[in-house]
């Protein structure tokens, strides 16, 4: 029987080959990654070996973006997410199914009833919209413009307040509580270790730090000791309404914390374990992109005008006689939709979702060694001239709209939110509140960009970092949204 050379190789060989693997500067990989990463590409192949963070990572172009991204048998989603995202005592303690869980939940609680979820939410947008716009003029008169991503930000986590826990956690207290512990979380899974020195070039001792102020301090001293006694109660309620047997899906308590007590609940008047409900509390602290997409439209005004137009056609009135946004009129703004997804596809994602190499893999002309992590540069995936022609870096807003591309669907082009069974779950939650922050906004008021620019903060991290710019906001004169 033949084999190929690479499988001959030793594990020896192997070991010198991930040594000896050619890699960009260390300062170029945080500053410059595009370039760095993109001539590594051109001089060396389809596979680079990078080391960053305390790991050697192996990057792959578009050549074999699929395959790394949709094979799990051979590059693990869920193994190679908790290494890069600092979460492995938790992925021991959950015997490896945090994330399939959160994948569960997320689609159970959140994607099936994605137009109830908009329906309910929308006030919140409405009125934290008019809010902003009022500000913003006053803004005008006095030179402090407010910060559009941190007045959403509050939306964003009464939002998640409501539907993860319902509508009686909302309280300011409790908004603060979710605020802090999801910046904590934030910090621990990595998001601003990029900022810090010591996060770059010592990691080990900034994941220390961290694990030790959120684990240990934040999460045990504010959201448990503050929110846990009455998460603790409502579980307990969960558990009497299931036990009844006369709990009708249409009485069901609408969150997500009833459907993971539904989930995890025993039967045959046994009650969840500690265990397990200090694991439903995890789970609740787990459910940027408005900031690009209201950027690229201060830089390119010729797309206000076609979709305020598509705004006008997609409102709907409700019962009382006013026009609204619902899930389906979201839907339905295919042009918005297209705007969204062409400023995913080029707002500069460099490396994408972790894998994790489960076993010797060949891959081009390279083995990727067992145990270490690949991911695929979505530039070049993004920025693919075979799929996207000649000037594939070209800004065309409108051309997912002809071909009938959602913002939420994936595909080997098209790989924002991952590729294949992993692809994240909350895409479609996500997308709808980027959809509501916009329209509500471009609804009362034509953003612009002080000194017309903005940066990159973060080079590694466009997902979860906002570009720096100053958005300043003009209020219409006639409005297309009435309170």
């Amino acid at each position: 029987m033949e084999h190929s050379p690479y499988i001959l190789l030793g594990p020896a060989v192997i070991a010198l080959y991930a040594w000896s693997v050619k890699r960009p500067r260390p300062e170029d990989i945080f500053s410059k990654p595009r370039d760095a990463y993109g001539q590594a590409f051109a001089t060396y192949g389809p596979v680079i070996g990078v080391r960053r963070k305390g790991n050697l990572e192996y990057i792959v172009n578009h050549e074999h973006a699929r395959h790394v991204l949709s094979c799990d048998r051979l590059f693990s989603f869920e193994q190679g997410s908790a290494a890069i995202m600092n979460l492995q005592p938790i992925m021991a303690f959950t015997q490896g199914k945090l994330f399939r869980d959160l994948q569960d939940f997320v689609r159970d609680g959140i994607v099936e009833r994605i137009d109830e979820i908009v329906y309910r939410i929308w006030p919140l947008f409405q009125r934290d919209t008019k809010e902003f716009v009022d500000l913003a003029a006053e803004g005008l008169k006095t030179g402090n413009h407010p910060s559009c991503f941190n007045h959403f930000h509050n939306t964003i986590a009464e939002t998640t307040m409501i539907l993860l826990l319902g509508q009686n956690y909302v309280n300011e207290r409790n908004l603060d509580i979710i605020e802090d512990v999801s910046n904590g979380m934030a910090e621990l899974t990595g998001q601003y270790q990029n900022f810090s020195l010591i996060g770059k070039y010592i990691p080990i001792l900034w994941i220390l730090y961290t694990w030790v102020k959120v684990m240990l301090i934040s999460i045990p001293f504010g959201f448990l000791r503050k929110c846990g006694p009455a998460i603790y109660s409502d579980i307990n309620r969960y558990e009497d309404m299931l036990s009844s047997g006369k709990l009708s899906p249409k009485d069901e308590p609408r969150n997500v914390l009833f459907l993971i007590t539904k989930t995890y609940y025993p039967g045959d008047g046994k009650r969840i374990g500690s265990l397990r409900r200090l694991y439903i509390a995890i789970l609740l602290l787990w459910t940027v992109v408005s900031q690009w997409v209201l950027c690229q439209l201060a830089m390119r005004p010729e797309y206000l005008a076609p979709l305020r137009e598509e705004l006008v056609q997609v409102l709907e009135e409700d019962e009382d006689g006013k026009l609204r946004l619902t899930a389906q009129s979201l839907r339905e703004a295919r042009l918005m939709d297209s705007f969204i997804r062409e400023v995913m596809r080029l707002k500069g994602d460099t490396i994408s979702t972790m894998r994790y190499a489960t076993c010797d893999v060949p891959l081009g002309n390279v083995i990727i060694p067992k145990g270490h992590l690949v991911t695929a540069m979505s530039t070049t995936v993004h920025e693919n001239p075979e799929v996207f022609g000649e000037n594939p870096r070209e800004f065309n807003g409108f051309q997912w709209a002809e071909i009938g591309k959602e913002a939420v669907m994936t595909g080997p082009a098209h790989i924002v939110f991952g590729l294949g069974r992993f692809a994240c779950p909350g895409r479609v939650l996500a997308v709808n509140e980027i959809k509501l922050i916009v329209m509500s906004l471009i609804a009362r008021a034509t953003p612009t960009l002080l000194e017309g620019k903005f940066e990159v903060a973060d080079p590694l991290n466009t997902v979860t970092q906002p570009p720096k710019g100053t958005l300043v906001f003009q209020p219409l004169e006639k409005p297309y949204l009435q309170d």
